[in-house]
């Protein structure tokens, strides 16, 4: 084919099997209120012109409240943290298990993916009595043990709602016990399917 040197345009979607942007929906959970137009433009990270495209999309979703714990995240942003859940471990898990599934309902979603973006934690302290095996992390959560991350806490919402769970930060919240969790329920779900 002859070249001509003009740009061409060709999104994701039409050379390789994604999912259209348009059949996306994207919502969460933030420790701060405002709406995603004004974290943008308080984060800084895109490009002004880019922020003033989106902000008429951005400023209409606002995050749900998210579970705040400031003994693993740095100090300073205790000043940002007006929209957090309170409760014990257990409540807040139940929580976001009920977050989860009225975001899929609502939005008659085939699939929810949470990708764990909130800022980066400290590592978890393992504790073999804890963070080993699935049933020990179940009944630690119950007991509002203190070593349990939050992060860790959106990992176990969404392997019990069935959903992806994509850890971007660099701290350990796929302990031994939550992948184990991940492959039980993954095994649950294989044989659901394999009884239809």
């Amino acid at each position: 084919e002859e070249e001509t040197n003009k740009d061409v345009y060709a999104p994701f979607y039409a050379m390789a099997p994604f999912v259209h942007p348009n059949n996306m929906v994207i919502g969460g959970w933030d420790i701060n209120e405002a709406n995603l137009a004004e974290a943008t433009a308080r984060a800084q990270v895109l490009e002004p012109d880019l922020q003033r495209q989106l902000k008429p999309l951005l400023e209409k979703i606002t995050p749900l409240p998210s579970y705040y714990h400031p003994d693993y995240i740095a100090s300073n942003q205790a000043d940002r943290a007006n929209n957090c859940l309170q409760g014990t471990k257990s409540e807040i898990l139940a929580i976001l298990r009920s977050d989860i599934k009225r975001f899929k309902e609502e939005n008659q979603l085939e699939k929810v993916v949470i990708l764990w973006t909130a800022n980066t934690e400290r590592f978890t302290n393992i504790d073999n009595t804890v963070h080993l095996y699935s049933a020990d992390l179940m009944k630690a959560i119950e007991k509002d043990h203190q070593e349990i991350s939050p992060s860790t806490l959106f990992a176990v919402a969404s392997i019990l709602e069935g959903c992806i769970f994509i850890n971007g930060s660099p701290q350990n919240t796929l302990i031994p016990a939550v992948v184990e969790l991940a492959e039980e329920k993954s095994l649950e779900l294989d044989h659901d399917v394999c009884q239809k």
